[in-house]
């Protein structure tokens, strides 16, 4: 849902943010697919490091939506993450 019907700025900052997200795990998912079709060694160790990059970043936003996001940051918990 876009910012403006209905939501609270902060809402669609959030629904950004998730969809930021979202590209991240598609690009980890991507990347993986590559390394595992890929037969270069040295390929395969650049791929690596970039999808690695990557779940940094997926790792950033997540804390960053918790710190947002209550009602995502008490689901967390209730998890013990």
């Amino acid at each position: 849902m876009a910012y403006g019907q209905g939501q609270a700025k902060g809402d669609g900052e959030l629904d950004l943010l998730r969809e930021d997200l979202v590209g991240e795990l598609e690009a980890i998912n991507q990347y993986q697919r590559h390394i595992d079709a890929l037969e270069s060694e040295e390929a395969r160790r650049v791929l690596e490091h970039i999808r690695d990059d990557e779940k940094e970043h997926v790792a950033e936003l997540v804390k960053l939506i918790q710190k947002l996001d209550q009602t995502q940051a008490e689901k967390f918990k209730k998890e013990g993450l």
